[in-house]
């Protein structure tokens, strides 16, 4: 069809149907150029290569305009998970700051991976070393979301396919655990501050999940015997959770009993902690700060798992205090550091040894007393007997729970 424009020359559009819905492209400066332009798009409709937002506003959509419609979507998603897809959102809109969809090809790709080997990561150039490079696993998650991203893309017809999967991934180790290192904690906690570092040392000493410690009630604590009754688990069950003496401490410093029912209340009393509020306004800029921007809060729950393997603790114990009704999920944290493996079979040097010295001081002085056989009971009381070991009752404690 024709129409006249503002200055009142001919001009033409052509009208297709597409998906059930009429669309218009143009103008044309001739009847040829219309009728050429029809004669394209329904060869792509048959061959499914029709993708209509290519011929409207200048071309394909702005990348970043792309991107600022991709994250209206993921208010429904974790707290940190929301804070991770930002923070890749912000280093790929600076990095195709004014280009379109159809400039992220595979070259361009490459060189944006590039661009990110030879960036210093945060972390080391807070400590003045200008020497250590993002590493290829990092590169990895940046492309990783911008996959996810085009994939959406791909699906609402605005490019024909996906770029990047097209290249091929660089190799990483596989069944990596992130958890904190000592000084990785003592910088985080640090910065999490006088109010916020505790509920996050708390983490580390009990092995909370957020949801868990999060949604704690008063009423379910036992300061005196060190237990915690969580009514509502990720397995569906009732489960306990025992609290060491720093944990204790912690959590009676609080004052919030004063005036909630929840350990951690918002600032409405009546209501438990918003865990997304907390996390883009805590959490997030803390490891950013810090240059741990990796790290979720359920890596608090890895380090705690991670100290207890390194602290020569066996699966079982280890399954049981995480509360797993299995040891498959725990044999990820066995082979964290071959110190802790030598101080390990040093003890086996030594096994024995401290009875025997018992012994010879009970012959010197003339006193008999018992030997602990380092037998642990339901009771908790080393050399005593009983029927069940203090670990196999905390194993009946847990339930199925994938982590």
């Amino acid at each position: 069809m024709r129409k006249r424009d503002a200055s009142g020359k001919i001009v033409w559009f052509v009208r297709l149907y597409h998906e059930g819905k009429e669309r218009r492209f143009g103008s044309f400066s001739t009847k040829t150029a219309a009728r050429d332009f029809y004669e394209k798009a329904k060869q792509e409709q048959k061959t499914g290569r029709f993708f209509p937002e290519r011929y409207q506003h200048g071309g394909y959509e702005l990348i970043e305009d792309v991107i600022d419609r991709y994250l209206l979507t993921i208010t429904t998603k974790k707290p940190m998970t929301q804070f991770a897809e930002r923070f890749f959102a912000k280093w790929w809109k600076g990095y195709f700051a004014s280009k379109r969809l159809n400039m992220i090809t595979v070259r361009a790709l490459e060189e944006a991976r590039q661009t990110l080997l030879a960036t210093v990561i945060l972390e080391a150039k807070e400590k003045g070393d200008t020497n250590k490079y993002m590493t290829p696993q990092r590169v990895n998650r940046y492309m990783a979301w911008l996959r996810h991203l085009l994939n959406v893309v791909v699906r609402e017809g605005k490019l024909p396919s996906n770029p990047v999967l097209k290249l091929t991934m660089y190799k990483e180790p596989k069944g990596k655990t992130r958890f904190l290192s000592m000084e990785d904690e003592k910088r985080l906690l640090e910065q999490l501050g006088a109010v916020h570092g505790p509920w996050a040392r708390l983490a580390i000493l009990t092995g909370l999940r957020q949801s868990e410690q999060f949604r704690l009630q008063w009423k379910y604590l036992d300061l005196e015997r060190g237990l915690l009754t969580l009514l509502v688990t990720k397995a569906g069950g009732v489960q306990y959770v025992h609290l060491n003496e720093e944990a204790m401490t912690i959590l009676r410093g609080l004052d919030s009993w004063q005036r909630s029912k929840w350990v951690f209340p918002s600032e409405n009393p009546a209501t438990p902690l918003d865990a997304r509020n907390f996390y883009n306004r805590v959490w997030g800029p803390a490891v950013t700060e810090v240059g741990i921007e990796w790290a979720t809060w359920h890596d608090l729950r890895h380090t705690f798992a991670s100290r207890l393997a390194m602290n020569g603790q066996n699966e079982g114990t280890i399954a049981a205090l995480l509360r797993h009704s299995t040891r498959a999920l725990v044999k990820r944290y066995a082979h964290l550091s071959p110190s802790h493996l030598k101080a390990a079979v040093e003890g086996v040097a030594g096994f024995g040894k401290a009875a025997a010295a018992v012994r010879e001081n009970q012959v010197q002085t003339g006193k008999a007393e018992p030997v602990p056989t380092g037998t642990v009971t339901v009771t908790g009381i080393e050399g005593s007997t009983g029927k069940d070991s203090g670990v196999e009752v905390c194993e009946r404690f847990g339930a199925g729970d994938p982590d």
